[in-house]
């Protein structure tokens, strides 16, 4: 007679079994990691249990492993069933496994009612700790946890949204002197904030909350998560076998019985079906590069840890003086240097790994070619230099650059020296991936990857060296080969897929091959905007050196891949061209030498403003040079610095003109009582109206104030939305919470739809904006929030009568409906003076050179908060900036709505010609903000 249920739990990491008797008791409990190889881990259990007195078999975990089994049950509900067995009291779930976290959540009557849970990333998950732990030469999650709880000092920040990112800050935090036991608390802090970030963003849980999943035995990421949330958090001690208990107790539930079957093993063994492998990797449509050079090696570099070496590549025989640029791209993974004469010629190439240390990089490239030159017998005098890459700014001051160019610039201005046609381009760099297209030479469209790193050459050189390979060894062993289809989504999970594919009997080979198609998809589907890919494509970056991951874009693109012998160095020789296009001549550089001196460099906080800006500062002989200034200031600069030098500020000019309006019409107004007091949110339409209803409500006394400047206020708003909205939707919610920290009620007008002045006409504003200032009302007090019917297509005398029935709430006020009448009407007076004004400060203040309108909603252009600070990138660039309000839409503008009906909304570039035959011909240029799609009306 059988005697027992087993339950098991094939997980992405870990193999977990329980084994129960009729009752439900556990009589025993196993976990084994598995590292991709179920199989192995199957026969193991088989080796620790008794396979005669199994009656049957439940599994939860990755459908389609091949466990043998009797009953399979959904992971989420196998550990719903366990946790309720053992917790009935807990009011919601937080499972965190090896690849998936999530909050499943209960009623009052504990009963099922949601669950939010990660997205196809690994960051917050046992996997994604487990990886980090390996990279602290710490055995896994456990050992992780007891060194963290050692720590008695204040933790680095650690990026925890992805692994590649987090490798980083673990390098840098290691360099900076924090201890091992400090880092591991800043992991475990991270993922723990990460969690709650991302699952807690509901109402607040009134009940306990039971932590399970394999990585609720971490104590530290137990204990942060406590002190995140404000719900009790109790911990589970059978976490890891949660799933596993909760499939065994749901089969029994099912049958009534243990069952009678009979097991000779554990595991079906299939085998490995390479029909759906992709096709083998060949290039049959592109030309490729040798990459031979005049003369190439790797130079030694002594005394610095993270640059053993340099990778030197002479072109050409360097003579004996050579008038030359400097272009240096000072990149997140390498560093690269070009070295051409003043027509552009290339005679050098340099490159060697950044290793988190931008200074000593530039130093041991400096080192390099100083050799290089010397072997040759040759004297440089560089006549300009010019930095690009993410620490362009601070290498820029360092050597007193010409030019400090952004990366996009420096690769397109690269890739149309090498082929003026091209119109794509793709680039792979260490730890991020752009997508570009260009017409005509110029940049159209550039977008790059932000929180995962699965598409850049990191991902390849991790799976590389989990093979015990280098990316070197890529090219030989993947051209020609077939490869299983793998994640494309994450680090994390396409180690997973490796060791999974290895087990199954797939060569070394193939699985590489498998990483590059990874790689591919995950660029193509994260970065590139494919309907926009061109026919003259470039590959740049150094992954492009990789053969094998050109034939798998070509293969994919079924188009040629265009690849230059520079592809590695194309930042650096961007910058290089850009100093030729100024024709620099100049003296500031400061020797190749400089790679001799002693230069500290430390970490500050400076303290002048309120950004509290976080600086690197590098001490020199002479002078300290630091980076990270928003404002622009130099070092010894003891005060804040205005950057904008084209005499003219939008955001500050606009508000003057109100402020001037509202004064003049206070002649025959009573001064605002403070007894109460009106908060009136700087979010959507509100933006555009919030001066007016100002000069509404003091007419009838009422003091009013609002949240114009806040710049957090999406990420404020967004916990408080409880869905997915856009980000000027999310902003009202934040805008409307940080009032009523100040104000006795919040004003949301409804805005449904507004007349145009043309007959029949009527502009309909965004559905979503419509029904927002509700669910404002219910996020936070709806007693509290003053909600009138304030923008239709009805009279203003039901706008009266709805701004006297609201205002009637008003404790201590009573308002009649000529009084009403009146403030309403001193404020429509206040929005013909406006609009007039607006009008005249545009024609006062042109400049004589280029000017910048800007288009899109006033939600989206205006609130500093919204903007990303492009009017004042302008600025900095002396380059004034309008809004469309402040032109004639009806005179200059009469036909662009024409203009926009004649193109197909789905090509931006269309509307953009079509604009700027209208903008133009005031001589202005138009620039669209928008920060959501929601069609052409946006443009408007």
């Amino acid at each position: 007679m059988k005697k027992y249920v087993l339950g098991l739990d094939a997980g992405s990491v870990s193999l977990s079994a329980v084994l129960v008797d009729k009752t439900g008791r556990m009589i025993s409990h196993h976990s084994f990691h598995h590292e991709g190889n179920l199989k192995k881990a199957l026969l193991t259990l088989e080796g620790k249990l008794n396979l005669q007195e199994l009656g049957s078999i439940a599994l939860t975990g990755r459908p389609g492993s091949r466990a043998v089994h009797t009953l399979f049950v959904d992971s989420r509900m196998a550990c719903i069933r366990s946790a309720k067995e053992r917790f009935p009291e807990v009011s919601a779930l937080l499972l965190v496994g090896g690849e998936q976290f999530s909050l499943i959540r209960f009623d009052k009557n504990g009963d099922y009612e949601s669950v939010r849970t990660n997205t196809s990333c690994a960051a917050g998950t046992g996997s994604f700790l487990d990886q980090q732990a390996g990279r602290l030469n710490l055995s896994g999650s456990a050992e992780l946890s007891r060194v963290a709880l050692e720590n008695r000092d204040e933790p680095p920040l650690v990026a925890t949204r992805c692994a590649v990112f987090a490798k980083t800050d673990l390098i840098h935090a290691q360099q900076e002197g924090y201890s091992l036991s400090a880092i591991s608390e800043g992991l475990c802090r991270g993922l723990a904030k990460n969690l709650v970030d991302t699952l807690f963003k509901e109402e607040e849980i009134s009940g306990s909350v039971l932590f399970t999943g394999g990585v609720s035995a971490n104590e530290s990421v137990s204990r942060n998560i406590a002190s995140l949330i404000p719900s009790v958090l109790l911990t589970d001690p059978l976490g890891q076998y949660q799933g596993a208990l909760g499939a065994a107790l749901s089969l029994l539930n099912a049958s009534g019985t243990v069952g009678e079957e009979n097991f000779d093993s554990l595991y079906q063994d299939e085998r490995t079906d390479k029909t759906d492998f992709y096709p083998p990797l060949e290039l049959l449509l592109s030309d490729y590069p040798d990459f031979q050079s005049y003369r190439s090696w790797e130079q030694p570099i002594e005394g610095r840890k993270g640059q053993p070496f340099v990778e030197v590549d002479l072109y050409r025989s360097l003579p004996e003086t050579l008038d030359c640029y400097l272009g240096i791209d000072i990149g997140s993974t390498s560093t690269k240097a070009i070295v051409c004469d003043l027509e552009g010629e290339v005679y050098g190439g340099f490159y060697t790994k950044t290793s988190g240390r931008p200074l000593e990089a530039l130093q041991a490239l400096f080192e390099a070619i100083s050799l290089a030159a010397l072997s040759e017998n040759s004297h440089l005098f560089i006549r300009g230099s010019g930095t690009t890459g993410s620490g362009r700014k601070f290498i820029g001051k360092l050597i007193e650059a010409d030019i400090v160019l952004d990366e996009i610039s420096a690769h397109a201005r690269a890739a149309i020296e090498l082929d003026p046609h091209v119109d794509t381009i793709l680039e792979i760099g260490g730890q991020d991936a752009k997508f570009t297209t260009l017409k005509n030479g110029r940049v159209t469209l550039s977008v790059m990857n932000n929180v995962c790193a699965a598409g850049t050459g990191s991902f390849l050189e991790e799976q590389a060296a989990r093979l015990g390979l280098t990316v070197k060894d890529y090219a030989g062993m993947t051209e020609g080969e077939r490869a299983p289809r793998v994640s494309d989504r994450c680090t994390v999970f396409m180690e997973r897929d490796i060791n999974h594919q290895l087990s199954e009997g797939c060569t070394v080979s193939e699985v590489l091959t498998a990483a590059l198609h990874g790689v591919r998809e995950n660029y193509l589907r994260k970065v590139a905007v494919t309907g926009a890919i061109g026919n003259k494509i470039f590959f740049q970056g150094a992954t492009a050196k990789n053969k094998s991951l050109v034939a798998a874009f070509e293969q994919k693109l079924k188009r040629p891949i265009l690849v230059s012998p520079f592809c590695h160095l194309t930042g650096a020789l961007g910058a290089a061209l850009t100093l030729k296009d100024e024709a620099v001549l100049s003296d500031s550089f400061p020797g190749l030498d400089l790679y001799k001196a002693d230069i500290p460099v430390r970490q500050e906080v400076c303290g002048l403003c309120g950004n509290h800006c976080k600086l690197t500062v590098a001490d020199l002989k002479d002078k300290s040079l630091a980076f990270g200034f928003l404002c622009g200031r130099d070092y010894n600069t003891e005060s804040y610095v205005n950057t904008n030098t084209s005499g003219w500020n939008l955001m500050k000019e606009r508000r003057r003109l109100d402020t001037g309006l509202q004064k003049s019409l206070q002649r025959d107004e009573r001064e605002a009582g403070d007894d109460l007091t009106i908060g009136i949110p700087d979010a959507l339409h509100l933006v555009e109206d919030r001066a007016y209803w100002q000069v509404f409500f003091r007419d009838l006394g009422i003091r009013t104030i609002h949240s114009a400047g806040m710049k957090d206020a999406v990420s404020r708003g967004k916990p408080l939305t409880g869905s997915e909205f856009c980000a000027p939707v999310s902003s009202l919610f934040g805008h409307a919470a940080a009032l009523l920290e100040k104000a006795d009620y919040i004003f949301l007008p409804h805005y449904q739809e507004r007349k145009t002045g043309k007959e029949g006409e009527s502009r309909k504003f965004c559905y979503f904006t419509q029904f927002s200032a509700s669910l404002v009302a219910q996020a936070v007090t709806k007693e509290r929030c003053l909600m009138p019917l304030a923008a239709t297509r009805y009279s203003s005398f039901q706008l009266k009568g709805e701004l006297l029935r609201v205002l009637q709430a008003l404790p201590g006020r009573q308002f009649s409906f000529l009084q009403i009448s009146a403030a309403l009407d001193k404020a429509e007076e206040f929005r013909r003076l406006q609009k007039e004004a607006l009008l005249d400060l545009f024609t006062k203040n042109r400049s004589e050179s280029v000017d910048v309108l800007l288009l899109g909603r006033p939600y989206t252009v205006l609130p500093e908060g919204m903007n990303k600070g492009i009017p004042d990138i302008f600025g900095n660039l002396g380059i004034r900036v309008f809004y469309q309000d402040m032109v004639d839409i009806e005179g200059n503008f009469s036909n662009i709505k024409g203009l926009l009906k004649e193109v197909n909304w789905n090509f931006a570039d269309k509307i953009l010609r079509a604009a700027e035959k209208v903008v133009q011909t005031d001589g202005l240029y138009p620039v669209f903000l928008t920060s959501f799609k929601c069609g052409p009306d946006s443009f408007l």
